[in-house]
């Protein structure tokens, strides 16, 4: 259903190979694949801001999705996993959680039919402790 959502919300990507106006990388019935250049920030219960640069979202025939944001330099890059629950008009929503499985939540992600991620927002929490990441492409 996810896919179904996803390809209603940005045909181009979904059309079989020979009507697909994406580039090359595509895998048909597999996963759909977005990037993004730019830069944002991630905060753990108002504490210091971690800055985050490029990201990669793959969004697989299931609905399932992965989100990976690249950190500065000697940190790990900062993931999450979940499930594509909505896309309108080139803007995803994913209920996803952080790669440790601690802090869940809604993730906004905004792409175009050319596979490029544009701006994401999250605010995740497990009742306790609150993440928000804030990402814009260049």
């Amino acid at each position: 259903m996810a896919l179904f959502v996803l390809c209603a919300a940005l045909p181009a990507l979904c059309a079989p190979p020979q009507e697909r106006r994406g580039g090359p990388g595509f895998s048909w019935n597999n996963t759909i694949d977005f990037h993004g250049q730019g830069h944002g920030s991630s905060t753990l219960n108002d504490s210091a801001e971690q800055r985050l640069f490029n990201v990669s979202v793959n969004v697989d025939r299931g609905g399932k999705i992965t989100v990976s944001f690249r950190g500065e330099r000697g940190r790990p890059p900062l993931a999450f996993t979940g499930t594509v629950i909505a896309s309108e008009n080139g803007r995803l929503k994913a209920d996803v959680v952080t790669e440790d499985r601690r802090l869940h939540g809604p993730m906004y992600i905004s792409v175009d039919d050319k596979r490029n991620v544009n701006s994401i927002t999250l605010e995740a929490t497990d009742g306790r402790d609150r993440l928000r990441v804030n990402w814009d492409r260049k």
